[in-house]
């Protein structure tokens, strides 16, 4: 049986699920509910996913981790409490979630993105992207503003974006997304001392790559926006100002990224590259859990089939090694 762990509000796994129906395979999705349907008997190690023994499960698809509390219950404690029960809550909820996964693989399923190697951090990507012979935008780490203006002073523009992954602000009637953003004409707004941030060449770019990888093959879309001076393409798909084409990746490029990819123990995942004038790839990422929705769209190639199929072909393979 298949164990699919993700956030009760994920289209994708919806739309993967409906396919794995249509199939005839047998799944149990674990989202939201881990709290209410998980029961540990932790004197005789018995662990049941609501009616099911954990051995059932043989293939695990890690989509991503379930919520820990909803917003609705984070404003309510914040209101009446303070913010600190909120923390303490999402670190019980995280302990929980990691004593699943630790027995899970305890039991040697299969994972389809194994959640024990999820490095986000851009940093340590960057450097294992380079060691594979990937290219990557020359970067700095910057912590004062005479640094920030000395690589700014030949008018060569530089970017920011976080070490890891964006994050949502929210404040009471609104939420403010982070965007990659070019920091020049902002030099005179910013401290003489800050944090560690990191800086990027900007990269003048002819297009923009989202590949989705599964299992050894890779799914490309070409980003065209109309206006190639916005820095974050996903302000253009929001706006409805691109188009999406399906792309075949340099054999060189894909033998790098395939090399990558099993360094870092990912049989899955989405990786986003910008492609300079001179048609030079550069790396920008790897994120293990990311959106491939709106790619499969509007190619038409309908990633959800092929993760049903790529589920299939695991269970199938697991209860053939098991007979």
């Amino acid at each position: 049986m298949i164990l699919i762990i993700s956030k009760s509000d994920d289209t994708p796994t919806e739309q993967v699920s409906n396919w794995l129906n249509a199939y005839n395979i047998p799944f149990y999705i674990l989202n939201d509910n881990i709290y209410d349907v998980l029961k540990i008997d932790f004197n005789n190690g018995t662990i049941f996913i609501g009616e099911y023994p954990i051995d059932t499960f043989k293939v695990v698809w890690f989509r991503k981790f379930p919520y820990a509390l909803r917003e609705s219950q984070k404003h309510d404690i914040r209101k009446k409490l303070y913010h600190s029960l909120v923390e303490y809550n999402m670190i019980e909820s995280r302990a929980l979630r990691e004593y699943l996964l630790f027995e899970l693989n305890k039991r040697n399923v299969t994972w389809l993105t194994n959640p024990f190697y999820l490095t986000e951090n851009k940093l340590i990507q960057m450097q294992m992207a380079q060691n594979c012979g990937l290219l990557i935008p020359k970067s700095f780490i910057v912590n004062n503003k005479n640094t920030l203006e000395s690589l700014t002073a030949n008018d060569e523009e530089f970017i920011t974006k976080p070490f890891e992954n964006c994050v949502n602000f929210r404040s009471e009637n609104s939420i403010i997304t982070m965007q990659t953003t070019v920091v020049n004409e902002k030099i005179n707004n910013i401290p003489q001392f800050f944090k560690p941030a990191l800086l990027q060449q900007k990269i003048i770019r002819s297009f923009e790559i989202r590949s989705f990888y599964l299992l050894g093959k890779f799914y490309s879309t070409k980003i065209i926006t109309n206006d190639n001076l916005i820095v974050d393409h996903r302000i253009s798909v929001a706006n409805d100002e691109c188009r999406f084409e399906i792309y075949r990746l340099p054999e060189e490029v894909e033998k790098n990224l395939h090399h990558l990819l099993e360094s870092m123990n990912l049989n899955c995942a989405s990786i986003d590259l910008v492609v300079n004038q001179n048609n030079e790839h550069f790396f920008l990422e790897v994120n293990p859990v990311g959106q491939f929705t709106y790619h499969s769209v509007f190619n038409n190639t309908y990633l959800e089939i092929e993760i049903a199929l790529a589920l299939k072909k695991m269970l199938k393979e697991c209860n053939i090694k098991n007979t």
